[in-house]
């Protein structure tokens, strides 16, 4: 049995990781801690648990979190940018495992950290040492490991979808192009004008222009792994260009790829590339060209569905890649790799069909 806890229990994460560990065999909640709503029960902030759980939320500090460590196995955290460190190095003293949803730990170049957020990293030596961990992409350097960086969801949808064809070597660098979408669950759960349902409802806007979304270079690190850069040397990674959209909607990430190609494919050709990739992977489904997927095909789970095509006519690849942006985006993977790490089958607890329609 697996004892966990969750820093950060207020927040849709925390929800939507509860909700599937419902259904996990071999996992127990110990504790959950936030600032927010301490002494109330988490069924207080995430009504949907009532009947589920029956855990107080207890007030996030050194000495909670130390506490909570000692009886714990694994513990999540999803906290401010630049806040995981101190509780990080608690629970890592307490020879526990921990896993940052958060983007604190992404990057193997503490500088790239620091350039995009803005701040100084409170401990550089934990960028480097921690593991950056979609399992689709790289599970072997994560298993057996104590501190595990949970990818974001863009770059989940847009690392998986582009994986394949980066494998082949016939991208041509600097080429590509990811036009994003997601639901307001990706904003967060605190209160802000431009989430009203009155601001909301049936509009559809860009944010991030210009390349400044803080996804960019984790993109840009991830396609550096696969293609066997050097992760810290930044210098030498290929350069995106990445636009998120929010859509009116709760939640769903849509990313569409576009990358040139130097060499020509048929829709058929690229489509059994990418099953042929993928056939083993339980959680990433590949449809054909003329079934383009929808972001209801993965509500409420950890899978990702895509669909890869070709463009004759510009030499482009262009594939739609799809995940809920708080399941495989977060949640979802968050658990995947704690089977991982556990060395459990990472598919424990997680296979689920989709809420739909």
């Amino acid at each position: 049995m697996v004892r966990y806890s969750f820093i950060g229990a207020t927040g849709y994460v925390c929800g939507e990781l509860l909700r599937m560990m419902v259904n996990h065999p071999q996992a127990d909640l110990v504790s959950v801690l936030d600032t927010f709503a301490v002494g109330s029960k988490i069924q207080e902030s995430h009504p949907a648990l009532r009947g589920f759980y029956d855990k107080e939320i207890v007030e996030l500090n050194p000495e909670n979190v130390r506490l909570t460590a000692q009886q714990s196995d694994v513990v999540f955290i999803v906290v401010p940018s630049g806040e995981v460190a101190q509780y990080a190095e608690i629970v890592l003293a307490e020879g526990k495992k921990l896993i940052d949803i958060g983007a604190d730990i992404r990057f193997r170049d503490v500088d790239v950290w620091e350039k995009w957020y803005g701040a100084k990293h409170p401990n550089p030596q934990m960028t480097h040492d921690a593991i950056y961990c979609i399992p689709e992409v790289m599970r072997d350097l994560a298993k057996g490991k104590s501190l595990i960086a949970n990818p974001g969801c863009y770059p989940t949808a847009s690392t998986l979808g582009l994986q394949p064809m980066l494998k082949t070597g016939h991208v041509v660098e600097n080429t590509i192009v990811i036009d994003s979408k997601s639901g307001y669950t990706g904003a967060g759960r605190r209160p802000a004008l431009n989430k009203l349902l009155t601001e909301a409802e049936n509009n559809f806007c860009a944010y991030g222009l210009g390349g400044t979304h803080r996804h960019t270079p984790e993109i840009e690190q991830n396609i550096a792994y696969i293609t066997g850069k050097d992760l810290m040397k930044p210098e030498t990674w290929q350069y995106i260009n990445f636009q998120p959209h929010l859509l009116p909607q709760v939640r769903g990430i849509e990313v569409t790829i576009y990358a040139t190609l130097d060499r020509d494919y048929t829709n058929d050709e690229v489509f059994k590339m990418y099953d042929d990739f993928y056939k083993d992977e339980p959680f990433v489904m590949v449809f054909p060209a003329n079934q383009p997927v929808q972001t209801k095909w993965v509500y409420g789970t950890n899978l990702c569905a895509m669909t890869p095509t070709y463009d004759d006519r510009t030499h482009r690849l262009i594939v739609s890649s799809v995940i809920d942006n708080i399941g495989k985006g977060a949640a979802g993977q968050a658990i995947q790799n704690m089977n991982l790490i556990c060395g459990l089958p990472e598919t424990t607890g997680l296979l689920v069909p989709p809420m739909y329609p």
